[in-house]
Parts: C-alpha cells; sequence; structure tokens
C-alpha cells in the first residue's frame, strides 16, 4: 500500500512538473524559432552544399585517374593491354589520347599495334600519322603485306601528289595483293584525275603489266570516272569471251564513268543470257541519270531472276524515281521473293523520300497480316527518315501490341527509337520505363533518355533502381541517373 501511494505522489508530481516543462517548452520555441532557423541555414545548408561539391569533384578525381590509367598503359603498358585500350578509344571515338598514340606509333616495332593505330586513327579521319605512315610506306620492302596495305588504306583518305606517286611505284611490287590495293588507292585521287587515268591506260600496255591486276585497274579507271577509259572498259563488258567477274566489274565501272556511251554500252548488256552480267547492268543504270534510264529500270522490275529485280528496285530508289511509287507498292506486297525483292522494294520507298512512299509503309506499319521482316524495315525506315509525321501510327501500333505475349513489332520499334535523338520521344521512352513484364523495353528506354539527356524523366528512372528490377535494369538506371 505504501509504495503504491508514493507511486500515485510520483506520477501526479511528474505530471505536474510535465505540464510545466511543456509550457516552457512552447515558450522556448515561440522565442528561439527564428535563431533557430538562422542556425540552421548558417550551418547546415552549406554542408550540404559541400557534400554535394565532394560528390562531383570525387566524380572528377575518378575521371582524372582513368586518364592517368590510360595514359601510362599507352607508355607502358603491354601490347594486348595497348591493344584492348585502343578498342576502347575506338568505340567511344575518344581521341583524347591521340598524341601520345602518334608517339606509340613512331617508336613501336610491332607492326599488329601499329596496324591498330593506324586502323584507329583512320576511323576517326584523323591525319595526324600521315608523315609517320608515309615514311613508312617508302620503305614497303621492310614491312609485311598486311601493314603495307594497311598503310595504303590509311593513307589513301588523305592523298597528296607525293603519297599518289609512291602509290604508282608500288604498282611493281611483285606481291599482288600490295599492287592492287595500290590500284585501288589511285582510284581515290581526288586531284589530277585525268592525268592518273591516262597513266592507268599506259600502264596496261606495259610489259610489266599482270593479267590478275586487270579486275582492280577497271575498278580504279571506274572511280576515276575517266571518259577516255568508256571504250576500254565497255570493250570489256560486251566480250563474251572475258571472264564473268572481269565483265561484271566493267559493267560496274561503266556506270561509276558515266556518259553517253557508257550508257549504250549497259544498255546492251540488259539482253545478255548471263543472269549475273544483266543484274550487274541494272544495278549500274543508277549512275545515268535521264530518263530512259527509269524506265528500263521499271521494266527491269519484271525480269525474272530475283538479283536483276533487287538492283532495279535499289537503282530506283537511289534515283528517287517517283513515277515508280506504284510499282514498288505492288513488289513490298507481291513479289514471290520476299526476303530479296519484296526486301528491296521497301527499301526503295524509303528512300524516296516522298509523302506517298511514306504512306505506303505507315499501311505496311499496321498490317498485322504482312511479313514481320517488311514490317520492321517500314519501322526502321519511318523512325529515320519520316518520324514527326509518323509518330501517332508508331504510338498506335504501340499500344496495340503492348499486352501480347510475343510483341515482335513491339519490341524491334522500340529498340530503333531507343537509338533516336529527338526530345518529342519522351512519353514513350516513359511508357517504356511501365511495362510489367519486358526487361528489354525498361532498358531501351532508358538508353533513349541517356542519349537525348531528359533529365525531366528522372523521377521515372530513379524507381527502376528498386530491388524488385532486374540487376541489369538497375545498373543502367543507376548509371543514367548520374549521368543526367
Amino acid at each position: 500500500v505504501y509504495k503504491r501511494q508514493n507511486h500515485c505522489y510520483a506520477n501526479e508530481a511528474n505530471s505536474q512538473f510535465g505540464s510545466l516543462m511543456t509550457s516552457k517548452l512552447r515558450i522556448a520555441h515561440n522565442s528561439y524559432f527564428p535563431l533557430i532557423i538562422l542556425f540552421l541555414l548558417l550551418f547546415c545548408w552549406p554542408t550540404a552544399f559541400l557534400v554535394g561539391q565532394t560528390e562531383e569533384e570525387e566524380s572528377e578525381e575518378k575521371l582524372e585517374r582513368l586518364e592517368e590509367t590510360r595514359r601510362q598503359t599507352i607508355l607502358y603498358g603491354i601490347d594486348s593491354q595497348v591493344e584492348e585500350l585502343i578498342k576502347e578509344l575506338k568505340e567511344e571515338q575518344n581521341d583524347g589520347f591521340n598524341d601520345a598514340l602518334v608517339e606509340l606509333f613512331q617508336n613501336s616495332n610491332n607492326e599488329n599495334l601499329r596496324r591498330r593505330v593506324l586502323d584507329f586513327f583512320l576511323t576517326l579521319e584523323d591525319d595526324r600519322l600521315r608523315k609517320s605512315a608515309q615514311s613508312m610506306l617508302e620503305r614497303w620492302e621492310e614491312y609485311g603485306a598486311n601493314t603495307v596495305s594497311e598503310l595504303i588504306r590509311y593513307l589513301e583518305n588523305f592523298q597528296n601528289e607525293e603519297i599518289t606517286e609512291l602509290f604508282f611505284e608500288i604498282l611493281d611490287e611483285p606481291n599482288s595483293s600490295i599492287a592492287s590495293r595500290a590500284l585501288r588507292a589511285i582510284g581515290k585521287a581526288k586531284t589530277a584525275r585525268l592525268e592518273y587515268s591516262q597513266r592507268l591506260l599506259d600502264y596496261k600496255d606495259d610489259e610489266n603489266f599482270r593479267p590478275q591486276l586487270e579486275g582492280e585497274l577497271i575498278a580504279a579507271l571506274g572511280a576515276l570516272e575517266s571518259p577516255e577509259a568508256v571504250e576500254y572498259v565497255a570493250d570489256i563488258a560486251l566480250d563474251e569471251d572475258r571472264e564473268s567477274s572481269l565483265r561484271w566489274r566493267a559493267c560496274q565501272a561503266l556506270g561509276d564513268i558515266g556518259g553517253e556511251d557508257a550508257f549504250k554500252a549497259v544498255r546492251e548488256l540488259l539482253n545478255s543470257d548471263d543472269t549475273y552480267l544483266r543484274a550487274y547492268a541494272v544495278g549500274a543504270l543508277a549512275g545515268f541519270e535521264n530518263q530512259d534510264v527509269v524506265d528500263v529500270l521499271i521494266d527491269a522490275l519484271r525480269d525474272g531472276f530475283w538479283r536483276v529485280r533487287v538492283q532495279a528496285a535499289r537503282a530506283l530508289g537511289e534515283l528517287q524515281a517517283r513515277e515508280a511509287v506504284e510499282i514498288l507498292e505492288y513488289k513490298a506486297r507481291q513479289d514471290p521473293d520476299v526476303r530479296n525483292v519484296r526486301l528491296a522494294a521497301v527499301k526503295a520507298l524509303g528512300a524516296m523520300d516522298q509523302p506517298e512512299a511514306y504512306e505506303i509503309l505507315r499501311d505496311l506499319l499496321g498490317d498485322e497480316k504482312a511479313n514481320p521482316l517488311l514490317r520492321q524495315e517500314a519501322a526502321r525506315l519511318l523512325v529515320e527518315n519520316d518520324l514527326s509525321e509518323s509518330l501517332d501510327d508508331i504510338t498506335k501500333l504501340i499500344e496495340r501490341e503492348w499486352d501480347k505475349e510475343k510483341p515482335i513489332m513491339l519490341d524491334y520499334l522500340c529498340k530503333q527509337l531507343s537509338t533516336t535523338r529527338d526530345k518529342s520521344l519522351s512519353d514513350l521512352y516513359r511508357k517504356m520505363l511501365s511495362h510489367p513484364k519486358l526487361i528489354n523495353l525498361h532498358l531501351y528506354g532508358l538508353r533513349g533518355i541517356r542519349l537525348n539527356g531528359l533529365s525531366g524523366l528522372k523521377e521515372d528512372v530513379e524507381k527502376l533502381t528498386d530491388k524488385k528490377y532486374a540487376r541489369s535494369v538497375r545498373q543502367l538506371a543507376q548509371s543514367v541517373l548520374e549521368q543526367l
């Protein structure tokens, strides 16, 4: 009883004390609230700012460490490490280490490594290796055939008079593969083209000329667009006793050269019994611009050999022959060869850049009975060439495919959109992130958001870092958040 009474007294006392303290705290809160806010502003906000600043500095430090590691790899790494680094830089299109790579190219004795460096600089269209590569090519006898061919492949894109003369010298090289590579390079010369074509015509009559080089010679004359070479090339194309492969290359060269005489020769070949020669002749017609060409190509779409029809469709697309739209639509839907001719007709319609052609592609895209391969090609062409006008049709197709068990078109279409730079696609990217099952769509949406820098979708991206999503999705979502 005593304890119980004391307990009650204590509770009462505590209650009174609690009421008193609550009252005092309310007074203190009202009196010191402005000071508390001031304290938070002076001390806590700068701390938060410094934390953000520290994170940014850490990111910069990581980048600096990566760059330093890469520089050391170029300077001191074994060949396989350097080759792997060059591969990474090529994928990134990263030219930040080119000066170091120039020095490596000049000092390395590893021909394979030097070829990798040449290929990298060629990919970036960087001519900083020109002098070093030219110096090496002047001593071509000292190097293997692969290295010499790679040197020529690089230098042919940065030709000057000295380099082209060097290519002519290499024509006497006993190794026919190297001489052939030099011939091909001469065909890419940008200056003195008439002079070089005449020298090549003289070269074919030289006692040291090898018959195995004639194919590359014909191709080089075509690339130089030499009118003086028409007679020589046409004679080969029309000569039934010559090798078929030479006649095919002669056809291509005549198309490259162009002109009335070349057109007459090519047109004559359309009646050949050699089906492949007819196909090459039809393909060559794309190099001529007159109404007769379009009529001949439209007629060639009825040829019994599928390669001829494919070449005709491609040529009509290249010429953007509007009058061929109707027959190309028929070929896209009715030709007996689906994987070759129908597909070529669809691609030709996409190359037309005509409203009526795009309308045909939109109809094909929405036709569920059409071949999936053709619908996919229509989707690619519309996304690449006519997105603004086709966006409504694309959105409707995505809605129709959304709940299907095997939505082949949905996956393909979203993949195409994920590689497209267009901020108007933000709603579709958000929708991709919301699919209940398909991991691929989550990844496509994230890639599209990253590509277009859509920072307004940060909250949607952040949801995908939750553990309920696949690991690959969480990792990509985190990466995208950092980049945004």
